[in-house]
Formats: structure tokens, sequence, C-alpha cells
């Protein structure tokens, strides 16, 4: 029987900021359909993990693959080719990102908002890129404010528009980076709820969060991450009940 490779594969990624060292060999594995939290203190690293993965930051050493797509790089010398460049595009187009702040544009409706990736990237029609935004923005909730600009749209909805944004290019993965940091916390759980349901559709995710309820109940598993090194995975709520590392208990005595 043929064994299944994780959608996710990373090994020894590294990644420098002049002299610093923010990632440092990290490596993981995740499977189809998982739900993945990141915690940690604030500037460990998460962001730059999560932006090396969909290739909006070149990592220095390591592979990353996804889906099939490689990026890998020797050393932080390495020249990188055509071919290198070709495959962090490919890689994008299997990847989702959303934000802290949500990016929309202003001078644009929300469906607008929604039209403009299929348009541009996949090269669809006015009409083929209208039925797909407005699909994603039925499935976040948003159908009816389909015509509103986002100065009219609460920060949780302008939030769950972003997700719409990144679910019309039919990513095969979610990056999340604090996407809950910037709303009003009466509007958290709205936000929360879209990924509830993504997880329950199989959509493989992965979030860098502070909402330590929701990493509890809804993750897989969690990764704790300082001072760019993956510290602790553990499956579930397990690292909250019993964290193996003196750092992980140290973080987490703040929120238990």
């Amino acid at each position: 029987m043929e064994t299944k490779l994780p959608l996710i594969q990373v090994k020894d990624l590294s990644k420098h900021y002049r002299e610093d060292l923010v990632l440092k060999k990290v490596s993981v594995h995740i499977e189809e359909g998982d739900l993945v939290s990141i915690i940690g203190p604030s500037g460990c690293g998460k962001s730059t993990f999560l932006r090396c993965l969909n290739g909006m930051e070149i990592l220095d050493s390591g592979s990353i693959q996804i889906d099939g797509v490689t990026l890998s790089r020797r050393h932080p010398g390495e020249r990188l080719g055509a071919k290198f460049h070709k495959k962090a595009h490919d890689l994008r187009q299997r990847v989702g990102m959303v934000f802290q702040s949500f990016n929309l544009f202003p001078h644009k409706t929300l469906l607008q908002n929604v039209m403009m990736a299929p348009m541009i990237v996949q090269n669809k029609s006015v009409e083929e890129a209208e039925f797909v935004a407005l699909k994603f923005l039925d499935k976040v909730g948003l159908k009816q404010f389909s015509d509103r600009y986002p100065a009219y749209l609460s920060g949780g909805q302008q939030q769950r528009g972003a997700i719409a944004r990144a679910l019309a290019l039919s990513p095969k993965v979610m990056l999340y980076d604090e996407p809950t940091s910037a709303i009003d916390p009466a509007r958290v759980n709205e936000v929360l709820d879209v990924m509830r349901d993504l997880d329950k559709e199989g959509m493989t995710q992965i979030i860098v969060t502070h909402e330590m309820r929701f990493a509890k109940d809804a993750s897989d598993y969690i990764i704790y991450m300082e001072q760019g090194e993956f510290i602790e995975i553990s499956d579930e709520d397990e690292i909250f009940i019993s964290p193996k590392d003196e750092r992980t208990r140290r973080f987490l005595k703040n929120f238990i």
C-alpha cells in the first residue's frame, strides 16, 4: 500500500534578517485537513514562518514542500534562478494568506475586492469571477453585503471578506497571521467560526494566534515557538494540560 505524503513538509528551514537568525532550522510535517495553531511570544518568528510558507519571504536554507511543489536552498548565498522563482509562483497558487490588517481596497466594493484575484491571477472572465466571489462571500456569511465598501463593514466583516478573497483562488492551504488581533472582541468569534467551518470541510489551515481557547478547542495540534525555534509540538490540548518544556510552561502561565 502506497504511503501518502504529508501535504506540507518543512525541513531545516532557516531565515536571517541581517545579523538576526529569525528561524533556526525548523521542521514540521502537516497532514491534509489539519488545523494547526502556532503560539508563542511576539517577535519569535511566527509571522516569518508563515511568510516563508507562501513564498513572500525567501528561505535562506532548508526546504519547503506544499502539495508537491518544493522550494529548497542549501545556503543563503546560493543564487536563485528562474526555476526557483517559477516554483515560488506555483507555491503561492496553492496557499491563501490572511493578515492582521484586512488589506481590502477601500475604493472597491466587497464583491469587487474578492473578484480581483481570480481575474488577475487565473485570468477568469468577469462573469466567472463574480460567480466565484459570490460563492465564497456566501460561505463566510457576507453575500448580502457584497455591494458595500469596506468603510461600511465591521472589522469582523472585513476580515471575513479577506478570507473569502483568499478562498477565491481555491488554495490547498490557508495561512492566518493573527487574524483577530485588529477586530473588536465582540466580533472575534464570527471570524473563528469561519475557520471552524473550513476545518469541518477539510481545509488545511495554519493559524498564528493569541486566541488560546480557540487554539485549545479547534486545533489538531499546537506548535509552541520561541526565539525562532519550534520548542514543542503537541496533539490537541495536551500542551495546556502537561507541557513538556519549561519554556512552554512559562509562556502558558499567562493563559492558564
